[in-house]
């Protein structure tokens, strides 16, 4: 892989993150809420760069879940203005995707966990499956077994999230359909007793059961794919965030109303 060419902005980003996790200033600090948090990348801080690519995209919680690429023509573009006039991290709907730590090795329990992600200018997958649509987070196992989990897009019933066990077959939950292709949305699975529920910018969508959660198979966290059977992801991710467990209400509320005020992004709250 070519040197990482070191950039001002970079070094800047690197230090204003080190003072953030050391002295928060911010109003609001997912990592203060009532479940663990396990993931946190912002595009904004702990990018290393490889030119006009990103290397590796560092975990803020504390946990070292770093996400990283080393070939440089498979790694997503770093964008300087994005949601809310933010950096972002873009896609090519290719082969760009980044790895990440084991999720089934992260989580005290395979069913009760929450992953947030917000994305923009993404397009919808080809067929009303949730494993054939494009996946903007998962895990990478995939075949037959479908033992994985993905969160994605997927033309008819909206921007959805799945868990795929081979104990007992998937279950998959959407929220919001009439979203327009690309719009700006913050994305929430939370998978409470093994079901789950899709939120998108606010507003609960369906719940789904059946499910006893994570296969031990469901590993390799990937960001900008996931689950085999998905399409590549072809949108921007400014934000991840992954929780130990189901946020309360009030706290999930709190989270979505920080990432919309952060991102500019409407909500039905």
């Amino acid at each position: 892989m070519p040197a990482f060419r070191s950039n001002p902005r970079t070094q800047s980003a690197a230090l204003e993150s080190h003072v953030l996790r050391d002295n928060p200033r911010l109003s609001f600090d997912p990592r203060n809420l009532g479940v663990d948090l396990l993931v946190w990348c912002r595009s904004d801080l702990d990018i290393t760069p490889n030119n006009s690519t990103v290397a590796v995209w560092m975990d803020m919680s504390g946990n070292g879940n770093d996400f990283a690429q080393a070939t440089a023509i498979e790694q997503p573009t770093f964008a300087s203005a994005g949601l809310g006039g933010r950096p972002e991290l873009t896609f090519d709907g290719s082969d760009d995707h980044m790895d990440g730590a084991s999720f089934f090795g992260m989580v005290s329990a395979a069913d009760d966990w929450t992953v947030v992600i917000v994305v923009r200018d993404w397009t919808w997958g080809d067929n009303v499956q949730l494993y054939y649509a494009r996946g903007v987070l998962g895990t990478a196992s995939g075949g037959v077994t479908r033992s994985n989990v993905g969160v994605t897009s997927e033309a008819g019933p909206g921007l959805g999230f799945g868990c795929w066990n081979a104990v007992d077959g998937h279950v998959q939950a959407y929220g919001d359909d009439s979203h327009a292709q690309g719009a700006s949305a913050i994305m929430v699975g939370v998978c409470d007793g093994g079901s789950l529920t899709m939120r998108v910018n606010g507003g609960a969508g369906s719940t789904a059961s059946g499910t006893t959660g994570l296969h031990s198979s469901a590993t390799t966290l990937q960001l900008g794919q996931g689950n085999n059977n998905v399409n590549p992801w072809d949108g921007a991710v400014s934000e991840v965030l992954i929780f130990d467990g189901v946020l309360r209400q009030n706290e999930l509320g709190s989270l979505e109303d920080y990432l919309s005020h952060r991102y500019n992004i409407r909500t039905g709250r």
